[in-house]
């Protein structure tokens, strides 16, 4: 088992919530590498210098650490594309739409190993665990800024079944261009970018 190594010159404390977050961002690093399957829980306490006590304080299994990684995972995409939409006058709401979809878009491109490690997504496993409903987080960001329009059309689609559609489309495209191979990945990604706007563009029915 492995034991808790001191490091000169690092507090022989910490908060116990700083203490989680290295356990988590321990955690991050083992998964990519090893995959998590593989991953142990004593590779992961030496990556974050403390014992197998501390993490057994903050996680009962390798399971709940795994679901803490993932939350984070999502909360941190949340905030960063509030950041994105925020940076937007209030009163442009398609800017912002267009905003939040070319973001999302843009985070999965970027952190596409540590995603697909923690959503178990591969080049010939496309299964995932995560769950495209209102109760993901994401997908709850991104009926928010939907259901903010000012004076929709009548015939404008329900919020909640919107955001459920058109962030199934832009995630399962993403996915695809990503798992395929391609000399300029940036390119494509401005390409998708353009036709899932356009096709958000559509559905919402706004207007050219």
């Amino acid at each position: 088992m492995s034991q808790r190594r001191s490091t000169p010159g690092r507090p022989r404390t910490k908060p116990a919530e700083e203490r989680r977050a290295d356990l988590l961002d321990a955690a991050e690093r083992v998964f990519v590498g090893r995959g998590i399957d593989a991953a142990r829980l004593d590779e992961i306490t030496d990556h974050a210098d403390v014992s197998i006590g501390t993490l057994y304080f903050h996680f009962r299994s390798k399971h709940d650490l795994l679901v803490a990684v993932r939350a984070r995972f999502i909360d941190r995409l949340v905030e960063r594309q509030d950041a994105a939409v925020r940076r937007l006058p209030a009163d442009d709401w398609i800017g912002r739409v267009d905003a939040w979809l070319s973001d999302a878009v843009r985070a999965y491109v970027e952190h596409a190993e540590l995603h697909d490690v923690l959503y178990d997504h591969t080049p010939l496993n496309a299964k995932t665990t995560i769950q495209v409903t209102p109760e993901n987080a994401h997908v709850e960001a991104f009926r928010r800024l939907i259901a903010e329009r000012p004076d929709p059309p009548p015939d404008a689609p329900n919020p909640a079944m919107a955001a459920n559609l058109i962030y199934s489309a832009w995630y399962g495209a993403t996915h695809a261009l990503l798992h395929h191979e391609a000399v300029d990945i940036d390119q494509l990604a401005d390409e998708l970018i353009a036709d899932i706007t356009d096709l958000a563009h559509r559905y919402l029915r706004i207007e050219p």
